[in-house]
């Protein structure tokens, strides 16, 4: 009898443990032949739903072991941060933002931290510019916070080919003299707008500003050096070039296409000018086949030829650091930002590419305004972590240029004088 009943405890001990064993079945479903769900929540822009569909429809047929379902929203890429910080918590799992919100998303702590394979990932497949778009050193150690998605939204110069040769936009001195040769002129958005301005400062790699942040990433330090003889040299230069009479600084945008535009007479003003991806459809609707790219000219600065250096501002596709599935979206964000779909993005949007092998293809090289952006890419800075009161003094440092240009007094500026606008600008900015 004994042998019996400790038979039948036995029995009775594996009929418990069988089931709880098919439980854990590994191939993502629920030991009864039910796959494993899995939500998330995706916001991209109006113009990206699109697609964004396609993309998150082709990750769920690469990971058939899983069953999804994705809820989209709209939200537009350059207010993202006031967006997802509105309710972080309850917010998307995956969304896609403009880079120089970035330091705001991790304060609200909107943004999970990317490591181990994902990490290695990042840095092996996506250009330089782009993956320090995503870093941010915290407690001095450098953290990614986000998927580079796109890297374009920078500036380069458009020309007319009827008139400019593509042998003179390589230096602005020959721009400016083959413009004034032919009666047009050049238009730069110098004034009212630092980051146009900051060009001729990034031309000079010394010259930069260092911001620290504590714990909340509040900025707790701001250091710049743009008043050292070598901005002074970027002063110089800047009253040579604005003084030339074929440049016109215009503090609007929409003005260099008007210049493109012939009047009643059959005139054209303009024979070049800086924009960005922006304006591209614009002006080749007003050029067509005359319409030239390339990256921005170099400037002579202190006797020598330096290239101007642009801020970068890229897409990134981040995780939300409250996100109750942060392992799949961070496979997710993942796959939206992989080579197929930062080729797709290219082909379908006309965005420039972060990826390596996509900048590369015979794709993007056959694009004459995206070729543009990789070359100008080669020379640019990641538009991230920009002290908070730079915008404002950086736009207005040359405005004092614009009157005295006017009056014929522009070359008479002192060394002093031009000091003390620096001077002036990094009190402003540094703390």
């Amino acid at each position: 009898m004994k042998k019996i009943r400790i038979l039948s405890f036995v029995l009775a001990l594996l009929m418990l443990v069988t089931p709880l064993t098919a439980c854990g079945g590994g191939d993502g479903d629920g030991g009864d032949g039910q796959k494993e769900k899995v939500t998330l929540t995706v916001w991209g822009s109006q113009e990206d739903q699109e697609m964004l569909k396609e993309m998150c429809a082709s990750y769920a047929a690469a990971n058939p072991d899983k069953e999804y379902k994705f809820l989209f929203g709209v939200q537009s890429e350059s207010d993202a941060a006031d967006k997802v910080l509105g309710d972080v918590t309850s917010g998307p799992d995956v969304f896609s933002f403009a880079s120089d919100q970035i330091n705001k998303l991790i304060a609200g702590g909107a943004l999970a931290r990317i490591g181990g394979t994902a990490l290695d990932y990042v840095k092996a497949n996506n250009s330089a510019t782009s993956v320090d778009s995503a870093t941010i050193t915290v407690n001095g150690e450098e953290q990614l916070f986000a998927y580079p998605c796109t890297e374009d939204n920078t500036l380069f110069l458009y020309y007319d080919k009827s008139v400019i040769g593509d042998d003179q936009v390589d230096t602005l001195d020959e721009l400016l003299d083959a413009a004034e040769a032919a009666g047009r002129k050049v238009h730069f958005k110098l004034n009212d707008d630092g980051w146009y301005l900051s060009s001729f400062f990034f031309a000079c790699p010394d010259l930069k500003y260092d911001v620290t942040y504590d714990d909340a990433m509040t900025e707790t330090d701001v250091s710049i050096n743009y008043n050292n003889a070598q901005g002074l040299a970027v002063m110089k230069a800047l009253v040579k070039y604005v003084n030339h009479p074929a440049l016109v600084i215009q503090t609007d945008d929409s003005k260099l296409i008007a210049g493109f535009t012939p009047t009643a007479e059959g005139t054209v003003e303009v024979a070049a000018g800086v924009s960005g991806t922006w304006n591209a459809q614009s002006i080749e609707g007003l050029l067509g086949d005359n319409m030239g790219v390339a990256k921005l000219p170099t400037v002579e600065i202190d006797g020598e030829e330096k290239q101007l250096t642009t801020y970068m501002g890229c897409k990134l596709i981040g995780v939300n650091g409250y996100s109750q599935n942060k392992a799949e979206a961070h496979k997710l964000a993942q796959w939206l930002t992989n080579e197929q779909n930062q080729l797709k993005r290219f082909e379908t949007r006309g965005f420039g590419p972060s990826n390596k092998n996509v900048a590369a293809s015979d794709a993007v090289a056959n694009d004459p305004v995206i070729s543009a952006v990789m070359d100008q890419a080669a020379f640019s800075r990641a538009q991230k972590s920009v002290p908070g009161n730079y915008w404002t003094p950086m736009g207005a440092l040359i405005t004092p240029f614009i009157a005295r240009k006017e009056a014929g007094t522009l070359a008479d500026y002192t060394d002093a004088e031009l000091q003390e606008l620096l001077d002036a600008l990094v009190e402003q900015i540094a703390k």
